[in-house]
């Protein structure tokens, strides 16, 4: 056929693309008659007029060694774009197609150069003639054959002139622990996990500006990330996200007059140790509405305070608050050793 010509025969198809993104599904290609019975694969039922649905996983397509007497090209038409493989006279070819969302529609269609005629999978509603043209075996561990019949009417039935196998491999799931973390107005410094089967890949992505990825922004496998908050500069709490493979992670800050908050005590000796956010050097502690002598940690003033000898009075049920400097006070957190 001439250049012209196929040129018209991809436009009588959806407009099919020439696009070959990286990695994922792997599809090999042949005349040979595919093997019979064959036990059925998630995301995949066997027989003509079937569909084929994505695992999550990554692609790759082989055109193995036909021997049809005409030139038929492979495309799959969905997910788009449509993207143009090889044909079927290109034996030994690879081409990488990428990863696709889980449960989406591998569907896949070829153009017969002399004829003009476009077939796709599915029940035939698609086809010229109104009746399906390919024929799916399902073997299991993402692996498939797509058999294609070539001739409006049905030809003589035997799927294979051009015969595919459509290989999977596992989807790519990832995890972020922990989930969360607070910070009080003057910012700092964090890390969570990040968690794949290797070898899945993964980058992280800040939201927003205050928010700084230091280390650890890319990866496979399992790794974590380094982050850094910068001082809040408004009184106002704000909240931001870091994203890794789908998955968030949320970092929620106090605003400077924002009010104290305490989550967590502990005896130690005679004293008291309070835990919280949005302390400040003058933050005092209150029991039971009485206020305590106190101590700040220098190493963390904004986030934690001793009581002294408030744990030798302190008992289980006890109301305990802080106060700011500038008044605002605590809601009340019961003292439960």
């Amino acid at each position: 056929m001439t250049s012209s010509n196929r040129k018209r025969g991809i436009l009588s198809l959806p407009p099919f693309t020439v696009f070959l993104p990286a990695l994922g599904l792997m599809v090999l290609c042949s005349s040979a008659v595919q093997a019979r019975p064959a036990p059925q694969a998630q995301g995949c039922q066997s027989g003509v007029g079937q569909q084929l649905f994505a695992t999550g996983g990554e692609v790759e397509v082989e055109i193995l060694p036909a021997d049809a007497g005409f030139t038929i090209e492979l495309h799959l038409l969905s997910p788009g774009p449509d993207r143009f493989i090889a044909t079927n006279k290109q034996s030994g070819t690879v081409v990488k197609l990428g990863s696709f969302p889980s449960g989406a529609e591998l569907r896949f269609g070829v153009l017969v150069r002399e004829t003009q005629k476009v077939f796709q999978m599915g029940a035939g509603a698609g086809n010229p003639d109104g009746l399906p043209h390919a024929e799916l075996t399902c073997f299991g561990a993402g692996r498939a054959n797509v058999g294609f019949e070539d001739q409006v009417g049905g030809g003589d039935r035997d799927y294979n002139d051009l015969l595919c196998t459509v290989r999977q491999s596992e989807a790519c799931n990832y995890s972020v622990s922990p989930s969360s973390q607070s910070f009080d107005y003057t910012g700092g410094n964090g890390s969570f996990a990040a968690r794949s089967a290797s070898p899945c890949s993964w980058t992280a992505v800040s939201n927003v500006s205050w928010l700084v990825i230091n280390s650890g922004g890319s990866g496979s496998g399992n790794g974590t990330i380094n982050y850094s908050v910068a001082p809040a500069s408004g009184n106002d709490p704000r909240t931001g996200t870091i994203t890794v493979g789908g998955q968030t992670f949320t970092v929620s800050q106090d605003g400077i007059g924002g009010r104290p908050i305490i989550t967590g005590a502990v005896r130690d000796g005679k004293h008291l140790l309070v835990f919280g956010i949005n302390f400040d050097e003058n933050t005092v502690l209150l029991l039971n509405g009485e206020s305590q002598k106190t101590r700040h940690d220098v190493g963390n003033p904004a986030t934690m305070l001793s009581g002294k000898k408030v744990g030798k009075r302190a008992r289980p049920g006890d109301t305990l608050q802080v106060q700011k400097s500038s008044g605002v006070l605590s809601l009340g957190y019961i003292y439960n050793p």
